[in-house]
Formats: structure tokens, C-alpha cells, sequence
């Protein structure tokens, strides 16, 4: 086994614990803004976060697949990995909005069925329907991602990376003249983040000597160059009501040039900093941090004074995030591995 294969998941916990806490920081400076604050809320912290995240999506799905990917298999871990935290979240906000208990989700007393069926099934921004769990936006893309991954593995095989680099920039830049033709916004920030995943995948293709250096970095530059025309077009000749223009072109332009640097440098990827003790460690609630945190924001808000705001909010969200990961989310990955050696058991006796 090399050492990228034996260390990548320690740092790429870091990495995740990195971006689930840019996120945490935009959403804690925006509802607290400070003096110190609002010039780095500026530089979008949230949206590097999630940027970051989908990097590392990317390079870390095909390592699931290295031995075959059975359809069935990867639907079902997929799924135990990414729904039974959503559904719990929901539950939590739900039962706070019935109780009085969290004011910010009181409304959820009058929601009708359409909205909650919208949003358990993460189609809400595609229906016109407002989101009940602000972040879970990310999760339809992540959903989006796996499938077309799944897909191109299946139709291409070997060539899947080499054809989903080829064809998603090229789909951006056309989504992108299309949009000036019509003179309409699209939002392209999104589609965009799947072109982050495949970039990541490329690392993950560069690591397993599919994919030659000056390659790797060619399709960096690409993504730059394609990145910075399609966020200008959706955040400066058109208009975003919560992200600017140096909101966008500035994550996008650092999330990978700090994931490239980390997953690149042998010396800052095999690093003790970042692959071993709390980092790491911390790491593995990112998920649940990054689900989370808004339930905490939202209960500190609403209890403690605002000079305590800030902290509680912290606070809150590590032990959410704990008892997230050991109540649910650990079990979700764990019933998803089960329900696949059942499968797999069945398969074999039939």
C-alpha cells in the first residue's frame, strides 16, 4: 500500500475539519458582525468551505470503487452516509419549531406537506421551495456528483475522469454564454461545484499514476480559467442578493490552490500536524458539524445574551456534533456496510 493510500484519511479529516469550520465562521461572523469580521466575511470563508468540501468529495469517492463499482452498493452507502443526519437535523428543527423551542423554525407548526416532502427528498431550490436547514443545499449537489461519478465509471470505465474533464467545463462555459444570450441569471455557482469534484478526482487520478503532473496541472488551469468566467458572469455582470463578486472569485481561486498544495507536497500532506492528534480526530464530525452548527447558532441566539452568543454557539455545536457523529451519523455508515454484506451474502446463496 502506498502512503498516500495508508495516510489520506487523516489528512483529508483535516482538510474536511478546515472546511466545515470556514463554513461555521461565515454563518457565526454574518449573524455577529465585527469590525474584525466583516472584511474577512468578504473574502467568502463559507463558500471556500464549501469548495473545499467538494475537492475532497472528489478524490475520495474512487478510492471506494478501486475494486469495481457494484451499482446497488455504492447507492446504499451513499445514501446511509449522507440521509440519516439530514433526517435527524430535520427532526430536531421540527420538534424545536412545534415546542417553541427554537423560534427560528416556530413557522414549521403551519408548513404543509409540499415543503417537507421538497426538502427530504433536497429538491427544494430546484421547486421554488424555501429550504428548512439552510446548508443542506450542498447535499442535493453531493447527491448529483455521486451519480454522475457512478454513471461515467459505468459508461467510460478507465476513461471516465478523462471524459467528465472534457465535457463538465465545456457544459459551464456554454451554461455561461447562454446565460449572457439571454440576458438571464443562471446559477452556475452550483453546477460548478461538481466540476470541483471532478477536479478533485483528477488528484485522486494523479496519485494513482493515471494522470501525468503536467496534466494534473493543466486541468487546474482549466478550472481556474473556466471557474473565474463563470463566477463573473453570475456574481458581476449579474447580481447574487448574499454573494459578491470578490465573494466568489477569491474561494474559488484559493480552495484549490490550497487543496493542490496540501494533496501535492508530500511534505505538507504525510506532515504530523495535519495527520495526527485533534486535527484529524476532529475531523471526522465534520459532516455533523457542518449539518449542525445552524441548530446551535439558532439555540444560542435565542437563549443567552449577546456577549455569550458567540461561544455558546461554539460550544453547542462541537457537543451537537459529537453526539451527532456517535448517535447517528457512525451508525448511518455502519447500516449502510451491513445492508451491502446482506446484499452481497444474498447474492452469493442465491
Amino acid at each position: 500500500m502506498s502512503s498516500i493510500e495508508s495516510s489520506r484519511l487523516a489528512f483529508v479529516d483535516t482538510l474536511r475539519l478546515f472546511a466545515a469550520v470556514l463554513v461555521v465562521f461565515q454563518h457565526l461572523a454574518e449573524r455577529h458582525p465585527t469590525v474584525t469580521t466583516r472584511p474577512l466575511v468578504e473574502l467568502g470563508p463559507g463558500v471556500m468551505g464549501v469548495v473545499l468540501f467538494f475537492l475532497i468529495s472528489g478524490y475520495v469517492i474512487p478510492f471506494s470503487v478501486r475494486k469495481g463499482l457494484d451499482p446497488a452498493a455504492f447507492i446504499i452507502r451513499r445514501i446511509c452516509r449522507i440521509y440519516p443526519l439530514f433526517l435527524a437535523a430535520l427532526c430536531v428543527v421540527a420538534i424545536g419549531g412545534w415546542t417553541g423551542l427554537l423560534d427560528q423554525w416556530a413557522y414549521l407548526a403551519d408548513t404543509g406537506l409540499w415543503r417537507w416532502t421538497a426538502n427530504i427528498l433536497l429538491i427544494q431550490d430546484f421547486v421554488g421551495v424555501p429550504a428548512i436547514l439552510g446548508v443542506s443545499w450542498t447535499l442535493i449537489i453531493e447527491l448529483i456528483w455521486y451519480a454522475l461519478f457512478a454513471f461515467a465509471i459505468l459508461a467510460f470505465k478507465e476513461r471516465a475522469a478523462d471524459v467528465l474533464a472534457l465535457v463538465f467545463p465545456a457544459i459551464l462555459l456554454g451554461l455561461g454564454l447562454i446565460s449572457l444570450w439571454l440576458d438571464t441569471r443562471i446559477p452556475l455557482g452550483r453546477p460548478a461545484m461538481i466540476y470541483a469534484a471532478i477536479l478533485g478526482y483528477q488528484v485522486y487520478q494523479f496519485h494513482t499514476g493515471k494522470l501525468s503532473r503536467t496534466r494534473l496541472y493543466g486541468a487546474l488551469g482549466v478550472f481556474l480559467g473556466v471557474s473565474w468566467f463563470t463566477n463573473y458572469v453570475a456574481f458581476g455582470i449579474f447580481t447574487h442578493p448574499h454573494i459578491t463578486l470578490s465573494q466568489a472569485l477569491g474561494p474559488w481561486t484559493i480552495a484549490p490552490l490550497l487543496f493542490f498544495a496540501i494533496t501535492l507536497t508530500d511534505r505538507l500532506r504525510t506532515s504530523g500536524f495535519i495527520n495526527s492528534g485533534i486535527l484529524p480526530l476532529a475531523g471526522t464530525i465534520s459532516y455533523s458539524i457542518y449539518l449542525l452548527h445552524p441548530i446551535a447558532n439558532a439555540a444560542a441566539d435565542q437563549y443567552f445574551a449577546e456577549m455569550f452568543q458567540v461561544p455558546v454557539a461554539l460550544a453547542l455545536t462541537l457537543i451537537l456534533s459529537v453526539l451527532g457523529y456517535r448517535l447517528v451519523e457512525r451508525p448511518g455508515i455502519e447500516l449502510g456496510r451491513y445492508l451491502v454484506s446482506l446484499k452481497t451474502s444474498r447474492a452469493v446463496t442465491a
